[in-house]
């Protein structure tokens, strides 16, 4: 049964849907709070300000446009990490003995259930996320003709607020030259699934408590890069190796050491992924690492 079968993926799909369905709709709740509960949040204290002042007016709309983009900062940290932590749910049937015998025992392949569950994480939650942020949209409408008398003032997207936020990391062409700022673009996107494609790794190596493994793995990582990039710096430090390595990437066109760096992360995102695909492959009812 190693060949892909749309039928057998609907089944897998069904029987996770049916059998994990109260999962599911804890991380829709969370998911769908990080964006609906900013909004609730700031015009409950607007409405508390304007029944409590003496005049009952409140605030102008006006502010409310300057704090509008803090709460769209809100919702893309809240709605980040809590994407975040579904990644690392990814293998959530596995965290007990029974659940990694009802997966295991399904009449599919491997690869028809590792794709469902990479549908679930990397579509499906992110679909949610923006009907959540719709659903936001609605509710910060119907609140602001409550809260504010706004008069002619346009009103302005908390939707586009939200997502400015997600692309404004970013870097901006302005920081690049022309030939090559479309590379610099795609370096960042790849290190971001990079950073986001870890979660998933150590899920498939450890079911239980794999986010707290995966922050304390990014913790000595950085620390060891540190290490790393300043012992590198000591010993090439006013060394003539060091003024060549510099001169050799000043005679390198951009693009071309763009080109290097986009080529190499994309090979280490596929093989992060095919690494998380055998890790799931190699799952056993108990081990010494799951027991």
């Amino acid at each position: 049964m190693k060949n892909f079968d749309i039928r057998r993926f609907c089944a897998v799909a069904r029987w996770d849907l049916t059998i994990n369905r109260a999962f599911y709709n804890k991380m829709a709740m969370v998911i769908a709070a990080c964006s609906i509960l900013p909004v609730l949040y700031y015009h409950a204290i607007e409405i508390l300000d304007k029944v409590t002042d003496s005049d009952g007016v409140g605030k102008p709309y006006s502010s409310f446009l300057m704090d509008l983009d803090l709460i769209s900062v809100f919702i893309s940290v809240f709605s980040g990490i809590a994407l975040t932590v579904v990644l690392g749910f990814m293998f959530h049937n596995l965290r007990n003995r029974q659940g990694r015998i009802a997966e295991l025992t399904l009449p599919a392949s491997n690869i028809e259930r590792f794709l469902w569950h990479a549908f679930v994480v990397l579509v499906g939650a992110h679909v949610w996320f923006l009907m959540s942020v719709g659903l936001a949209e609605i509710l910060n409408a119907l609140l602001v003709a409550v809260t504010f008398d706004f008069g002619d003032y346009e009103y302005v997207s908390l939707t586009a607020m939200v997502c400015k936020n997600f692309y404004n990391t970013l870097p901006t062409a302005m920081f690049f030259d022309e030939g090559f700022h479309l590379g610099a673009y795609v370096a960042i996107i790849l290190s971001s699934l990079l950073g986001m494609s870890v979660y998933p790794l150590f899920n498939a190596w450890k079911y239980r408590h794999n986010i707290a493994y995966t922050i304390l793995f990014y913790i000595l990582a950085w620390l060891l890069l540190i290490v790393l990039i300043s012992a590198f710096a000591v010993c090439l430090w006013d060394a003539a190796d060091f003024l060549y390595i510099i001169s050799f990437f000043e005679n390198v066109p951009s693009w071309c050491l763009l080109l290097v760096l986009d080529v190499f992360l994309a090979g280490l995102l596929f093989l992060m992924w095919r690494c998380t695909y055998r890790l799931y492959c190699k799952a056993q009812i108990t081990t010494r690492r799951n027991p």
